[in-house]
């Protein structure tokens, strides 16, 4: 089951490493990896890393399940290896340090390379206890943060309108009967949320095919700030 703003906001992350040519990419906070599968059948590889071994262990096997073994899941930080580009997404309201973890996110990048960052907006409407305490950003924070961390040419697309704006309410309650009915370790997890058994049978009404027609409306206003999320799109620099 895949949630109708992780597809939203996956058409435009995927836009922008078509576009960018990336054949090579990093995950930091991959989460329970699903993008990782994706990106593995369009021929793309890299390395996916998240600090939660639950979501670690969880995106292992999805990309086992699914056959790709074009990206592997470590335990640590990358070290040692560059990548065209790094995906940081719905991360950086986690971080303690913004600016020291941009900074970091930058040296895995090549010369030129991108970060693609997505972040979530105080006007999106998710609780606070929802999102698991994650900070929310406006694109001018943003920016801001970017620049400080040496980043150039930044470019911030809006996504979500007018679907997920509706969804608003809906998610809340999903995610805080999902964290009051289930005590396992992948409730506590937000990026594991599209595992919950409960939601599978949602997934003939939140696919890719289905999704088309609001993932084709959302693209007319990306230059607004009518969604309910942004993805950043920063080059590394020389």
């Amino acid at each position: 089951m895949l949630l109708p703003r992780y597809l939203l906001r996956e058409d435009v992350v995927l836009g922008s490493i078509e576009k960018l040519a990336a054949r090579r990419v990093v995950d930091i906070g991959c989460g329970g990896g699903e993008i990782l599968v994706t990106l593995g059948r369009m021929g793309i590889t890299g390395v996916g890393y998240d600090p939660s071994p639950v979501a670690r262990a969880h995106a292992a096997r999805r990309l086992a399940a699914a056959g790709q073994t074009g990206f592997e899941i470590v335990d640590s930080w990358p070290e040692g290896e560059h990548y065209d580009a790094a995906l940081v997404l719905e991360v950086l309201g986690y971080t303690l340090d913004p600016i020291a973890f941009l900074a970091r996110c930058r040296e895995l990048i090549v010369p030129d390379g991108y970060l693609l960052l997505s972040f979530t907006p105080p006007s999106a409407g998710y609780g606070h206890d929802v999102v698991q305490g994650m900070a929310f950003h406006t694109p001018d924070q943003v920016r801001a943060l970017l620049d400080t961390a040496g980043f150039e040419q930044v470019r911030i697309t809006n996504y979500g309108f007018p679907l997920s704006n509706a969804l608003v309410s809906v998610m809340n309650a999903t995610h805080r009967l999902r964290a009051a009915v289930s005590s396992s370790a992948e409730a506590r997890e937000t990026g594991l949320a599209h595992a919950w058994p409960v939601l599978r049978p949602l997934g003939l009404v939140s696919n890719r095919w289905t999704l088309k027609p609001f993932i084709v409306a959302q693209r007319l206003f990306a230059h607004t700030e009518l969604g309910t999320g942004f993805v950043a799109e920063a080059c590394a620099g020389a």
